[in-house]
């Protein structure tokens, strides 16, 4: 894999006896040009019924994973579990197999009292306020999205007609001290982001924006705003949730059929 590496930074792929590496228990042949990530188990499966054709793989530990055709592309789709540890392994073990295009659909907090729940949103880049990323490259070193995936985003909603928000997320580890079932002083810590206009607050996203930029590889978020931490507004889960996880869901396949096919986009 070093001959895919530019700059040399490079892990060994742990592999099983049949080939097939050791988290996600699948090999080359079961992976798609690019996957569609989620955390979410059940998620998954909302993901896989948007494809054309899908064949699950895998169900290993907590990494599900179904391969299959989708807007006239091979892609898959996989969850990959809550935090940063277990995104910094798919993110690691879906090169060693040769997938070089992720993008993760799923749910974020807002700290910004302007952004309303529901809203579709696509980080530019993350604060890594997580410790994976450190164990790889010092604080200096930035996590920004992608700049194909991130535009085939902004295509894809707008072919679809659907509006979306940008900016700036904080990835934290810490769900009990930043969400609706935070400790107390929520407002408090969260007050020095919103000085300086970070948007929403997330567990994956540093994690994946930083390790897939070390490795070279294409990486983008796409997120329903669930609640807001700055006023206390929430969605209503029953009536609008399925629904705009769809549209992320959309959005993010039609965006990846773009990158594998490797259409222009207007910018």
């Amino acid at each position: 894999m070093s001959d895919m590496i530019k700059n040399g930074f490079d892990s060994v792929p742990q592999l099983e006896k049949d080939g097939t590496v050791h988290h996600l228990g699948i090999d080359a042949s079961q992976i798609g040009e690019g996957c569609i990530l989620t955390s979410n188990l059940e998620r998954i499966e909302m993901i896989k019924d948007t494809f054309d054709t899908a064949e699950k793989q895998a169900f290993h530990r907590e990494y599900i994973t179904y391969t299959g055709m989708c807007h006239g592309v091979r892609m898959s789709c996989m969850t990959i579990g809550n935090g940063c540890m277990p995104t910094e392994i798919a993110v690691e073990e879906l090169r060693h197999i040769n997938c070089r295009r992720m993008i993760k659909v799923g749910s974020c907090y807002a700290i910004d009292p302007n952004i309303k729940p529901g809203t579709l949103f696509i980080p530019t880049g993350a604060c890594r306020c997580e410790g994976a990323t450190l164990e790889y490259v010092n604080i200096q070193y930035p996590a920004v999205c992608d700049l194909d995936t991130f535009f085939a985003l902004i295509q894809s909603a707008k072919e679809l007609n659907l509006e979306v928000e940008t900016g700036i997320t904080r990835t934290h580890d810490a769900l009990f001290l930043e969400s609706p079932f935070a400790h107390d002083g929520v407002a408090e810590r969260i007050a020095p982001w919103q000085k300086v206009d970070v948007k929403c607050s997330d567990n994956e996203c540093a994690t994946l924006y930083t390790v897939a930029s070390i490795l070279q590889l294409q990486a983008g978020c796409i997120y329903v705003v669930t609640d807001n931490l700055a006023t206390g507004e929430a969605m209503d889960y029953e009536k609008d949730y399925q629904n705009r996880i769809m549209d992320a869901i959309h959005i993010a396949t039609l965006a990846m059929s773009k990158l594998i096919k490797g259409e222009e986009y207007e910018v």
